[in-house]
């Protein structure tokens, strides 16, 4: 035999040693079909069906579910047209009317829920004690218990992969309206967190008591930290006349759009 490779044997399959394994295996089943007598075998070819299709006289109904069928269950039982999907939208604006429609908002926490009482992200599992909001409790009588004379919801909106963050679904170059406080009033502000991360939120010029249970002893803060799905209720004496800055405290999503103005008008100014 003259040198250089077979004629259609790969001789960089010679190299690899898995190769040699298929091939010895091929081998050996072809030397194990060598004086079978095929002829003798009893298949009745006049059962199949020419389309190749289903074979003629099977149930396929009768058929085991595959492997990755949780035993017993009875597929067909499963009525999928009961089942309210819509309950489980994950960007149902009905549940936040005033949030603006559009690309910057990714989701919509369909049930917000205080989680003050919840150690922060990341620290559930430390093994240590994590203080929360809850167990923070003011050392003095807050200075006004008055109850709030209305309320407003804020919405915490973004889209995580377009790197978009608003509130209420609107950047700050794109509303330039403040939110309006009268000097003095009393007013509870309940931030909903519908972003997937958390936000610390802080307003300039004024301390708010958060609402975590504690009467006139409540905590006393000027930055507040919402955990993703989650709302944050706290109330505001509007004691400081003027413009103030309100934002989320993660600079970049503040620069991005996360941020307005907080504008407290004397008494007795035209609206």
């Amino acid at each position: 035999m003259s040198g250089g490779a077979m004629r259609g044997v790969d001789s960089t399959a010679e190299k690899n040693p898995s190769a040699k394994l298929a091939t010895t295996a091929i081998a050996a089943g072809a030397a194990a079909m060598t004086g079978m007598d095929h002829g003798a075998m009893p298949m009745d070819h006049s059962g199949m069906t020419a389309d190749g299709g289903a074979m003629a006289g099977m149930d396929h109904g009768a058929m085991p579910a595959q492997s990755g069928s949780m035993p017993g269950m009875d597929h067909g039982s499963m009525d999928m047209g009961s089942m309210d999907m819509g309950s489980m939208k994950m960007r149902d604006f009905s549940k936040a009317p005033q949030v603006k429609k559009g690309p910057g908002v990714q989701t919509i926490s369909p049930m917000p829920m205080d989680r003050t009482g919840e150690p922060g992200q990341g620290l559930e599992d430390v093994g240590h004690k994590v203080l929360t909001y809850r167990d923070l409790i003011s050392l003095e009588r807050n200075p006004d218990v008055r109850a709030p004379s209305r309320s407003i919801d804020i919405h915490l909106t973004g889209n995580m992969e377009r790197f978009m963050w608003s509130f209420d679904g609107e950047k700050m170059s794109d509303h330039h309206e403040p939110i309006p406080f009268i000097e003095g009033e009393r007013v509870r502000v309940n931030l909903i967190n519908d972003s997937m991360m958390g936000h610390p939120i802080h307003i300039h010029g004024h301390f708010f008591e958060l609402v975590t249970g504690h009467g006139d002893h409540a905590p006393r803060k000027h930055t507040v930290i919402v955990q993703p799905g989650g709302k944050v209720t706290w109330d505001l004496t509007a004691d400081a006349v003027g413009d103030w800055a309100f934002h989320c405290h993660l600079l970049y999503h503040m620069h991005a759009g996360m941020m307005r103005v907080v504008s407290v008008r004397p008494k007795g100014a035209a609206a």
